[in-house]
């Protein structure tokens, strides 16, 4: 495992202490702890044992979560032939996400489908159409 950079983004401020929005940067070390820098007025830094612990700690119930700056890494049991490196999570990679309007359209000629794909040409697994189904039908 390789260090992976993060930040916590908080909705309510149910302290009123660290404020909303952008309100710290982390990092998860490859031995499974972790260090966040707090920003703000009186910025601090504080070291846990793990994500879990300082999720259990800064969550609040959901007010604040964590928004991963670097990819998660492959998971080694996932080769895939289509990928130089292992399956990329649908997540992250080099070969971003993007959208666009499908051919078909209703009887008023208004689209009826939208289209998701990898950029580049990259294929699509079926983790990743699970994982945009989840985000479009927030679940």
């Amino acid at each position: 495992m390789t260090s992976r950079r993060f930040h916590l983004q908080r909705t309510t401020d149910i302290t009123g202490v660290s404020g909303t929005g952008h309100v710290a940067d982390g990092v998860l070390w490859p031995d499974g702890t972790v260090s966040i820098r707090w920003t703000g007025e009186r910025p601090s830094v504080v070291f846990w044992a793990s994500l879990a612990d300082a999720e259990a700690v800064h969550g609040h119930g959901g007010a604040t979560r964590i928004i991963w700056g670097d990819p998660e890494p492959a998971p080694v049991d996932m080769a895939c032939p289509h990928c130089p490196d292992g399956h990329t999570p649908p997540t992250s990679g080099g070969q971003p996400w993007g959208a666009h309007l499908g051919p078909q359209r209703d009887s008023d000629g208004q689209p009826t489908q939208i289209v998701v794909s990898r950029a580049g040409g990259a294929h699509v697994a079926e983790s990743d159409a699970e994982w945009i189904w989840q985000r479009l039908n927030h679940r």
